[in-house]
Formats: structure tokens, C-alpha cells, sequence
């Protein structure tokens, strides 16, 4: 029923926007990476609960998506750099990003510490984790979970405590193996990743997950290049991002995700 719901509220969205848009001037750039269920690579195919909602708004406002699929450092390199990218989503906000870029918020995302079961860390806060010295962290190159998070990481890497990696199946790996002893990320993105992965079966059941104090939820949307685009297509894609906030992609995410995945969400009503 709740889906129902917001398909009728997308679709009486959609209606006015389309009418009043003429769409966009070019294709628009948005470099993939994989990104548990919300963005999903398959070798140069690019699906998941953005790129489909992506695709499914921009053919009612006359905008055309291309995912051109590489790792996320070179993704973001690609947005903030060389303004070679059109739009960095999902993203997380930061003060660095608002600089060049306008962001659309979508929802946000309970982050919280996640361990290997058998080897559970008992730290309620993150002063109680950065006072366990010989505890090593992981973490995905270029992800961003907030100001508290990129805190935390800066003081992992002076105490030389963190392990940075290209992808969530290989801090899941990392996990497992033992040479690492926690990870900070969205519960449902890191195991909705390393799902796909044949060496990280039953993975879900080892994992242990904990909120910590001090580590507020996290606001997640899309990014719009000022430096790239022209300002019409800026304008058309902000009404087109917001429109995906409010229906369209909650319901692209409950095909991908299961409803306790998405009790650690909270979109706009």
C-alpha cells in the first residue's frame, strides 16, 4: 500500500514538471561506482535504485543519463577536479562540495560501526573507539558520511589506525580476514555490496552492527555541477532531483532493498 501511495504522489509530481521543463541541453555525465543496491555494476552495466529512478524522471523531463562506470576516487576526481562529471550521487555533504557544486538532499542514512561478530568491539562512542590504540580501521577511499565522520578518519590516519580501500567488498574482506577490526559505513550499502560477492557468503550474519555516539545520521543526496553545466540545465536538474526525493526513489529502493534495510532511512514526507 505504501508503495501505491508513492507512486500516485510521483506521478502527481511529475505531471506539472514535465509540462513545464524542456529538458536538458546534452546528456548528462554521472560516473558510477558501486554503491551496495543504491548503484549496482555489473561489469559496464550500470543499474540499482538511482540509475533506475534516474532514467525513469529524466524521459518524463526530457533529460538523458550516461554512467560511464570507474572507481570512486577517479568519481570524484572527475567532479571536483576535472570537471569532467555532471552529477556526484549518492553523495554525502561537505563544506569542500558546496564550494563548486549545489546540493539536493534525498534522505538520510543511519551510519554506524560495524564489526565481525567473534570479534565485537565494546565502544559506545567515538572517543571510547579512538582510545582502543590497537584497533585498525577500514574505510572506502572518497566516501564521506559528514563532518564528524571525515573528523574521526583524520584522527584514525595520525594515530596510523586506518586502512583505506577502493570498494565495500574489500573492506569486507578485510573484515573477515582479520586485518582490520571495524569499518564505519551504512549498514544496509556495506551489506547490500558485499551480497553480490561469492567469497562473502553468509557475510551478514558474522557482522556485528552498533550506533555510536558522536556519529550522527548522515544526509545523503545529489550534487550539481556549477562548473560544468549551463545554468538552465542547473536549474532543470535541481526540480528533477527534487521530484526523485519525494517517491520516486523510495520506491525505487524498496525494490532493491528489504524493509529492515530501510528502517536505517528517512526520506522526506
Amino acid at each position: 500500500m505504501r508503495i501505491v501511495s508513492s507512486l500516485l504522489a510521483s506521478l502527481l509530481i511529475l505531471a506539472p514538471l514535465a509540462a513545464a521543463h524542456a529538458g536538458c541541453s546534452r546528456t548528462i555525465r554521472v560516473p558510477a561506482a558501486p554503491t551496495g543496491a543504491s548503484v549496482i555494476i555489473s561489469d559496464e552495466d550500470v543499474s540499482g535504485a538511482i540509475p533506475d529512478a534516474l532514467r525513469e524522471l529524466g524521459a518524463r523531463m526530457g533529460c538523458t543519463f550516461e554512467f560511464p562506470v570507474m572507481p570512486r576516487a577517479r568519481l570524484t576526481y572527475q567532479f571536483m577536479q576535472s570537471r569532467e562529471a555532471d552529477v556526484l550521487v549518492p553523495a554525502s555533504r561537505t563544506p569542500e562540495r558546496d564550494r563548486d557544486a549545489m546540493f539536493i538532499p534525498m534522505m538520510k542514512w543511519k551510519v554506524e560501526l560495524i564489526t565481525v561478530r567473534q570479534r565485537a568491539i565494546r565502544a559506545d562512542s567515538v572517543g571510547e573507539l579512538l582510545a582502543q590504540k590497537k584497533l585498525m580501521g577500514v574505510a572506502v577511499r572518497s566516501y564521506a558520511f559528514g563532518n564528524e565522520y571525515n573528523a574521526l578518519l583524520r584522527e584514525l590516519e595520525a594515530q596510523q589506525r586506518i586502512h583505506y580501500v577502493n570498494d565495500l567488498v574489500t573492506a569486507g574482506r578485510l573484515l573477515r580476514a582479520g586485518r582490520a577490526d571495524f569499518t564505519i559505513n551504512v549498514p544496509p550499502l556495506f551489506l547490500s555490496a558485499l551480497q553480490g560477492a561469492a567469497d562473502m557468503d553468509g557475510i551478514g550474519a558474522d557482522l556485528a552492527f552498533q550506533p555510536l555516539a558522536g556519529m550522527p545520521m548522515t544526509e545523503s543526496g545529489a550534487y550539481i555541477s556549477r562548473r560544468s553545466l549551463p545554468p538552465a540545465d542547473q536549474r532543470t536538474l535541481r526540480t528533477l532531483f527534487a521530484a526523485l526525493g519525494k517517491g520516486v526513489l523510495w520506491r525505487h529502493f524498496n525494490k532493491y532493498y528489504s524493509p529492515e534495510q530501510l528502517a536505517y532511512a528517512i526520506v522526506p514526507r
